[in-house]
């Protein structure tokens, strides 16, 4: 089966929402968010704004695409996706990568832009081990618990 999706642009609250509503009306699959800190323009923060459309639709699945894992801190982004999809009854799509055409964000954010690599391949593990083990633990080269 192929679905389609919609890449949703910046507007403002209301019409962002009429936007998600039309988007399942109009059958498609899903709509996607793009992420960054900041870039050429203005732009929502991609997971605030999922959670928006999950309490505005009832079907479509809610996507990232795609986030920068290695801009935050996995353990932190593993507790917002896993809240997300719980709120939006199991819908959110969660597209991960590594970035990098603006290193600027990566300086303001305080990460090295030569480890984004690194940080998203050992991000992705944290981030699983956080949404399957409970009692989870990991030790990596960036992040570590028990």
């Amino acid at each position: 089966m192929i679905g389609f999706g919609a890449f949703l642009s910046m507007h403002p609250p209301q019409e962002q929402w009429a936007l998600a509503r039309r988007v399942e009306a109009l059958g498609y699959e899903s709509p996607w968010t793009g992420d960054h800190v900041c870039f050429h323009g203005p732009m929502y923060e991609s997971l605030t704004l999922l959670a928006s459309y999950a309490s505005v639709t009832q079907r479509i699945r809610l996507g990232t695409a795609v986030y920068l894992l290695a801009l935050r801190h996995p353990t932190i982004a593993a507790k917002i996706t896993s809240t997300l999809d719980a709120l939006s009854g199991g819908r959110l799509i969660f597209g991960v990568g590594v970035g990098g055409e603006n290193p600027k964000e990566f300086e303001a954010s305080g990460i090295p832009h030569a480890e984004r690599g690194a940080r998203v391949t050992e991000g992705i593990d944290v981030v699983g081990a956080l949404w399957r083990d409970t009692p989870a633990s990991f030790k990596g080269r960036f992040t570590s618990f028990v």
